[in-house]
């Protein structure tokens, strides 16, 4: 009779990995930009995901589910002593008293963990690496077992069975329970092996001779048989190396039914994934470039509004009515003016009157440059808007339409604000290296002395010669460097505006690699189907 395959550990269990990891790429793909397959890439996706839920991943799971082999036989068998040697490890109990085993035990991958049948809820599951992946090899109770129970659990496991592994030894082969359970398992088509166990060297031949008879006349005669010699030093264990040959047929076994597996039930419809992966992988190249592209001109615009009158821009800054005050305030009579005079210092209204123009003087600076950073920042933005939406349709207009105007001002004010507010904290950090800051410092106060240089780096000429005189020295230094570091706030601003522009893009399955993801996906379901 012909063997009937059984499941396979090696094939379905790398094919359900690759189709589990396939539907995780396609799941995650974002495809937003017109680029005219919007339609297409929609259905294409759908198709997938349809294929891989309903019919692909379902239908491999149920393969890749370990193949249940059954190790049964009669009481005295030698069950256990042939479990362990095929995995290695005395794993589960033999001896003497019987019945040995009295709970099924069944072995199998750590990583087939998620994928046992029913089965386990019969017998204590043991996870091992020594079994491999795929496999569930399950140590029964004796057919012919004393306990009532046992023999029931022997034959329900023998119903759920992949393939029938028995065990029997010279003395009881011609026992009639496993000839039986033999007759019942080839009528319903079961895949089943013989195991002759301790046989001695004496009679192996007349042994195996009339087994083989016996078979023959059972019309069991395509059944494989392994014979195990007797362990001559009575160890009861049996070197994995005498089972060899039972565990290569195993794994031969197995092997054969992975391409009856694949031709059966995947072949068609994996054709027809790998053939839309590399569609979609097309349609992801396209998309990556668009993105780039929009991208590209994004940043075109903030560099462009970044150079936007030159190294003076400052200049554009309204400060006229900030140097009005200073010329008021440091100009002959006025607050700052009277600080010269080291009795003005000492009085309380003195100070409290310059603390009061300094302060409105920093409020000034605050709101002029947190209103230029917003307006430079707006002015990018509207150079962005012009540049997507020049070419009528497609991912520029589509891109520059999904801000929101409202929440994109808020955004930009608040940018504004936290770049105008770092200036000033870096224009106080440079006023205190100003030589002669602390002779300027019991004049008009720390804040007062940022101010000043604050104000002299905005060009208000009145501050410069007031913070010039205060100091008794040179501000250049230190007032070019706050112009440098005011540029830096309005490169910022721009910046962030940019990034908030394309951030419509910042999607992975748009970056010029993301494609190859997919391919890798089709790659590997090449290599296994």
């Amino acid at each position: 009779m012909s063997i009937r395959p059984i499941k396979t550990w090696s094939y379905p269990g790398a094919l359900l990995d690759a189709l589990v990891d396939t539907r995780k790429v396609i799941a995650a793909t974002e495809l937003p930009l017109p680029t005219g397959h919007e339609g297409e890439s929609a259905q294409l996706m759908e198709q997938m995901l349809d294929q891989l839920d309903h019919h692909l991943i379902p239908r491999v799971r149920e393969e890749a589910s370990p193949a249940i082999v059954v190790v049964a036989g009669s009481t005295g068998a030698g069950k256990s002593t042939v479990v362990n040697a095929l995995i290695g490890e005395d794993l589960t109990p033999s001896g003497v008293l019987r019945p040995t085993t009295k709970q099924p035990h069944l072995f199998h991958h750590p990583l087939d963990t998620q994928l046992l049948s029913e089965v386990e809820q019969k017998a204590k599951v043991i996870a091992t690496e020594e079994v491999p992946r795929g496999l569930a090899l399950v140590d029964s109770p004796d057919l012919d077992s004393v306990s009532g129970e046992n023999r029931e659990i022997a034959h329900e496991l023998l119903e759920t069975a992949d393939l029938w592994l028995f065990v029997t030894t010279a003395a009881r082969y011609g026992d009639a329970v496993p000839w039986d359970a033999l007759r019942t398992g080839a009528e319903r088509g079961a895949s089943i092996a013989i195991v002759l166990n301790r046989v001695t060297v004496d009679v192996a031949a007349h042994v195996r001779r009339d087994l083989v008879d016996r078979l023959q006349d059972e019309g069991l005669e395509g059944l494989p048989l392994f014979v195990i010699p007797e362990d001559p030093e009575g160890r009861g264990r049996v070197p994995r190396d005498i089972v060899g040959n039972l565990a290569r047929w195993l794994e031969s076994v197995a092997s054969a039914s992975a391409e009856a597996i694949v031709e059966r039930t995947l072949h068609g419809a994996a054709e027809s994934l790998k053939e839309w992966l590399e569609r979609l992988a097309e349609i992801m190249d396209d998309q990556a470039a668009a993105a780039k592209e929009v991208r590209s001109e994004v940043r075109r615009c903030a560099a462009q509004a970044d150079q936007k009158d030159g190294e003076a821009w400052y200049l554009q800054i309204p400060t006229s009515s900030l140097a009005a005050r200073w010329e008021q305030a440091a100009g002959e009579g006025g607050v700052l003016f009277r600080l010269r005079r080291s009795m003005w210092t000492k009085r309380r209204i003195a100070r409290e009157k310059r603390d009061e123009v300094l302060h409105l003087m920093r409020r000034e600076i605050t709101e002029a440059v947190e209103a230029h950073l917003v307006l430079s920042a707006s002015d990018a933005s509207d150079a962005m808007v012009s540049a997507l939406t020049d070419v009528g349709e497609g991912p520029g207009p589509w891109l520059a339409g999904q801000r929101d105007p409202r929440l994109a001002r808020e955004i930009r004010e608040r940018h504004a604000a936290d770049a105008t507010r770092g200036w000033l904290d870096r224009v106080d950090e440079l006023a205190a290296e100003l030589p002669g800051a602390q002779r300027a410092r019991d004049l008009i106060g720390p804040q007062g002395l940022s101010t000043a240089l604050a104000s002299a780096a905005l060009g208000v000429d009145a501050a410069r010669t007031f913070l010039t005189v205060a100091t008794s020295g040179s501000i250049n230094e230190q007032s070019e460097t706050a112009r440098a570091e005011l540029t830096a706030a309005r490169k910022y601003v721009i910046n962030k505006e940019a990034l908030d522009m394309m951030k419509p893009t910042d999607v992975t399955s748009l970056l010029p690699e993301a494609s190859a993801k997919v391919r890798l996906r089709r790659a590997e379901l090449r290599g296994l189907l």
